[in-house]
């Protein structure tokens, strides 16, 4: 029995060796195997840092505004309208390019009404104060904001300033704006009224948010009166029908990268047109292109028929001015209620394209 014991016992311990030298053997396999992933692991990351380019601060810096193409130039592609300009300039394009000189004496740029005539370049100048600010922009018409829907419209008008003032700084355009914020009835159910509402919540000191509105208008008469007031639309401007100046620089510009004749007389046409507006003239010079274009692909072998100071009289004797005597003495009443202080109510030219 004590034989068998012994013998057993040594059994045990030969097993118990073989398997702590087996787990030894495991161990340092396991070992191993670990050392071996870190090490691969370390030359993995090492080689991962190598190929990701550093992040430098140029990166993490806001965008600059984008340079104006040779097909956007800003005031360069406004014939006239010099004084406006220039109160553009110091109200909106100087305030926002020196926001901490600005910010020192409590500037913001005001929101702007233009009013006049049609087709004297309310719409073309607003776009092109975008151009020449720099800043986001954002047009609205009528039909952006119409709906079917109860209280649609309504939700629409604040969603356009909620996304104006989320990409602040922004420049807001709403042309026709006599349809937008229409006079308010006496009706409380009038649908119209609590949109005319809403609008007038948005505009309430709008740029303090970044937020910096111009409109234009054919019939400010139309327009709530409450819009009117300071804080809301704090200057009322009159483009008028373009004068004697701006139609030669309209002319000048409008021929000015076209094939033409050498002996052009600007002035002469600008005498011709008297009573055109700014519309008027831009579609002369496109009648005139026209003929001269079907001109030269008929003579294929010949160079580009040349736009002469003939065809473009010619033209302007075959066109009426598109805006009437009647509706111009209409414009000089507005502007005189809605423009009283200006000096010469009869002819002070501020604007045209």
């Amino acid at each position: 029995m004590n034989t068998k014991t012994n013998a057993e016992k040594t059994e045990q311990r030969v097993q118990s060796q073989t398997r702590m030298v087996h787990d030894v053997s495991r161990r340092d396999c396991a070992i191993g195997e670990k050392e071996w992933l870190r090490k691969m692991t370390t030359e993995r990351s090492g080689r991962a840092k190598e190929q990701v380019p550093p992040v430098t601060r140029a990166t993490t810096q806001p965008a600059t505004p984008q340079k104006k193409d040779k097909h956007h130039q800003g005031f360069s592609d406004v014939a006239g309208m010099d004084e406006l300009k220039q109160f553009v300039t110091e109200g909106f394009i100087n305030v926002l390019n020196n926001r901490e000189c600005a910010d020192a004496f409590g500037i913001t740029p005001p929101s702007l009404l233009f009013y006049g005539p049609a087709g004297c370049g309310k719409t073309f100048f607003a776009e092109k104060i975008a151009e020449e600010v720099g800043i986001h922009f954002i047009k609205v018409v009528p039909d952006d904001l119409a709906s079917t829907l109860v209280h649609g419209t309504q939700e629409k008008i604040g969603e356009v300033f909620r996304k104006a003032e989320k990409k602040a700084p922004t420049l807001i355009f709403f042309d026709e704006f006599d349809a937008m914020v229409p006079q308010r009835s006496n009706d409380d159910r009038n649908y119209q009224n609590g949109e005319t509402n809403e609008f007038l919540c948005m505009l309430n000191n709008a740029a303090e948010k970044g937020i910096y509105v111009l409109a234009a208008t054919n019939h400010p008469e139309r327009i709530d009166r409450a819009a009117l007031r300071t804080g809301r639309i704090d200057e009322i401007i009159y483009v008028d029908m373009p004068d004697d100046k701006a139609r030669e620089s309209l002319f000048r510009l409008k021929l000015s990268k076209l094939p033409k004749a050498d002996d052009i007389d600007y002035q002469h046409l600008a005498e011709l047109t008297k009573g055109y507006n700014c519309s008027d003239i831009s579609y002369i010079v496109k009648v005139a292109s026209r003929k001269m274009f079907n001109a030269s692909i008929r003579e294929k072998e010949q160079p580009y028929q040349l736009i002469t100071q003939q065809l473009l009289e010619e033209t302007i004797t075959q066109r009426s001015p598109s805006v009437t005597s009647r509706e111009l003495r209409e414009f000089e009443r507005l502007r005189n209620e809605f423009s009283p202080r200006d000096k010469q109510a009869g002819r002070t030219t501020i604007g045209f394209h």
